[in-house]
């Protein structure tokens, strides 16, 4: 597996940069040459379903795509633009803070995959996914 070309401080920079990944809480908690780890604070309008309290599924996908899409950001010095996602939910995610942790699948000169799962405040797994990004498009 390849280093990382970026830190974790500097890729928290950009994480939040983006306005929705602020929105959401997302912060970077651990990063090394093998996986990353994103907590997201969970709030009152991330509810899909008001009596159930469940958190909604497109918050879920974005959280996995997000935390797929920095694995490769360490790697290839910026996040890339998302060709396809997969996400696939385990268990309803009530209230509480998230945590989701990615992987690298393959880093290519066009287009890489990584993955990544996320777990509810009790460590359960919610969902997990699986996306490919356009890392040619990333200025080098």
């Amino acid at each position: 597996m390849t280093e990382n070309i970026v830190d974790q401080e500097k890729l928290q920079e950009r994480l939040v940069a983006n306005k929705f990944n602020a929105w959401m809480g997302l912060k970077i908690t651990k990063l090394d040459d093998h996986s990353i780890e994103i907590t997201m604070n969970w709030r009152e309008e991330m509810i899909s379903n008001p009596k159930a309290r469940w958190t909604h599924g497109g918050i879920l996908g974005a959280l996995v795509d997000v935390t797929a899409d920095f694995m490769i950001a360490a790697k290839v010095g910026a996040p890339a633009p998302t060709v396809d996602l997969r996400t696939d939910y385990h268990r309803a995610a009530t209230p509480g803070n998230l945590r989701a942790v990615g992987k690298i699948i393959k880093i290519g000169g066009t287009f890489s995959t990584a993955e990544a799962e996320v777990f509810d405040a009790e460590g359960k797994l919610v969902a997990s996914g699986r996306g490919v990004y356009f890392t040619a498009s990333i200025k080098k």
